[in-house]
């Protein structure tokens, strides 16, 4: 009896090897299968998207391409593609009818019929592939005709563009009003303008199978809407029913950094051209305080800067200063001392007596009326010479009274200066020099001697011509001021001027002569009727 036992357990341990060998071969067969199926899967052609597919927005067609993963103890994997009939046949599940339907719809649908037959396990559906479609472009394009694109393209890539897919198709061709025949009969339209604007796909919807798109001649003559100052792109733009202005300034790609969104006013012109002006404010309208306003054609749109008075200002420092060179200043602000100091300081060889702030204040048009009224004043050609000299410093820079050697020296506040946009800073080197010219021998530079006069220099240049006049002047290096010598102490860096007594013919003195006796024989005259 225990013999017996023991014998019966030996055939049964031989008949279970055998079959367990047998299952664990066909499942590693079966594993195998499916790993060759799942690396054997090509994998989608490139194609060019701006961003992933809206599963509620894209419609299910012909010839789309879905991946579908059933994750059971048997793992299957299958690329199924929508038939002409609009349907998809899954293997060993069931034929399912999706045409029409949006993505998110089918993929529920697919699903739904895969787990009745596979009740455990998760599954998955991917669309793997967008099908190719055909639509019909019609209207102001250049080439009317049918389109071949991918389902996941959008209007403005078949409206904007040539078959070679880089050049605009036409300079007319409207970007608003755009309109769209679905093959079912329904319309929709399309704004490309808006939707560059916004982003947002409503205004530039993904096209279906069999499409007609109307596109419409841009009239922008007669069919717009303007918008000037603080936007981003201004310019006339088509009008669409609808538009608003706050829809219309995002189309202008929105308010400039300096824009005052409190101040925004449409002009309007009504039946007799009358004009009417509409304020607004777009900080309310934004927030829900105040409603949006409606737009009609023809309407101009202002938006207005802000007000900020931080315009680009500067001076330039030049002369015996560390760093000469261009400085940014703030009006009213912005002193000499501070500029000076942000310049280094001055050198050495710096001549604070002689040091001057050019200002432009004189007018243009002042001096050219100041120059023609001199012409008539027999002024000589050696005045005329310096008096253009003079009055071309004048225009472009007219001197600021300011005392150099009591501000940088003695450190008097009192003496600063606000600058001024376009002023002009020149510390003036040490010259050790007068500059004696006009009627002399030899004009030029003459070595400064402290408490010599004018006859020195004068002496030192050569002396007078014959033609000279005695109204000798000096002429300050620090204001430019013409004054006697009498009343000036020469310094250095100052000018020695000697004038030219003027050339006059002999007519000159018969045409004087002449009058002043007519004169004279007048009095005499009335001196005679009157003492009868």
């Amino acid at each position: 009896m225990r013999m017996r036992s023991i014998l019966l357990l030996l055939m049964l341990l031989t008949a279970i090897a055998p079959a367990q060998q047998f299952r664990e071969r066909t499942d590693d067969e079966k594993t195998s299968s499916v790993t060759k199926q799942l690396q054997s899967t090509p994998l989608p052609a490139s194609v060019i998207m701006d961003g992933p597919v809206d599963p509620k927005e894209y419609r299910i067609g012909p010839g789309d391409l879905f991946a579908v993963s059933i994750w059971s103890a048997l793992p299957l994997n299958f690329q199924v593609p929508v038939t002409p009939e609009g349907t998809v046949m899954i293997p060993t599940v069931n034929e399912v009818t999706v045409s029409g339907l949006t993505l998110e719809e089918a993929k529920k649908q697919m699903l739904s019929e895969i787990r009745k037959k596979y009740l455990s396990g998760n599954s998955t559906v991917t669309l793997f592939t967008p099908r190719t479609l055909v639509v019909t472009l019609k209207g102001a394009v250049k080439q009317e005709g049918k389109r071949y694109v991918r389902a996941t393209q959008r209007v403005d890539e078949v409206v904007n563009y040539r078959l070679d897919g880089r050049e605009p198709v036409d300079s007319l061709t409207a970007q608003r009003n755009i309109i769209i025949e679905h093959r079912d009969g329904s319309r929709q339209t399309a704004d490309i303008e808006k939707y560059y604007a916004t982003r947002q796909n409503m205004y530039n919807p993904l096209l279906r199978d069999g499409d007609v798109i109307i596109v419409p001649q841009k009239t922008i003559k007669r069919n717009f809407v303007a918008v000037y100052g603080a936007v981003n792109k201004e310019g006339s733009y088509e009008f669409a029913e609808g538009d608003s202005l706050v829809g219309m300034i995002a189309i202008a790609r929105g308010l400039s950094k300096i824009a005052d969104s409190g101040r925004v006013v449409i002009t309007r012109y009504d039946d007799r051209n009358k004009p009417q002006h509409i304020t607004a404010d777009l900080r309310s309208i934004r927030s829900g305080a105040a409603g949006d306003i409606p737009l009609r054609r023809g309407d101009r749109i202002v938006v207005y800067e802000q007000y900020i008075d931080q315009r680009a200002a500067s001076v330039k420092v030049t002369g015996e200063v560390m760093y000469p060179g261009t400085y940014p200043i703030t009006k009213d602000s912005t002193t000499l001392s501070s500029i000076i100091a942000l310049a280094g300081g001055v050198t050495p060889q710096a001549s604070l007596k002689n040091s001057q702030l050019y200002r432009r204040s004189v007018n243009a048009e002042e001096i050219a009326i100041e120059r023609l009224e001199s012409g008539r004043g027999g002024i000589t050609p050696d005045d005329s010479a310096y008096y253009y000299l003079e009055t071309d410093i004048r225009i472009n820079r007219e001197l600021v009274v300011t005392d150099f050697p009591e501000l940088l020296e003695k450190r008097n506040a009192a003496k600063d200066v606000f600058l001024r946009d376009g002023d002009e800073i020149h510390i003036a080197a040490k010259k050790k020099t007068v500059y004696v010219f006009g009627q002399v021998v030899n004009p030029g530079h003459v070595l400064y001697t402290a408490g010599k006069g004018v006859e020195y220099y004068i002496a030192a240049s050569g002396g007078v011509t014959n033609d000279a006049r005695s109204d000798i002047k000096v002429i300050k290096a620090a204001t430019r001021q013409w004054l006697d010598p009498d009343d000036t102490v020469i310094e250095e860096g100052d000018y020695v001027w000697v004038p030219k007594e003027p050339y006059r013919p002999v007519s000159y003195y018969i045409t004087v002569y002449s009058q002043v006796f007519g004169i004279v024989a007048t009095i005499v005259s009335l001196a005679i009727l009157v003492g009868r």
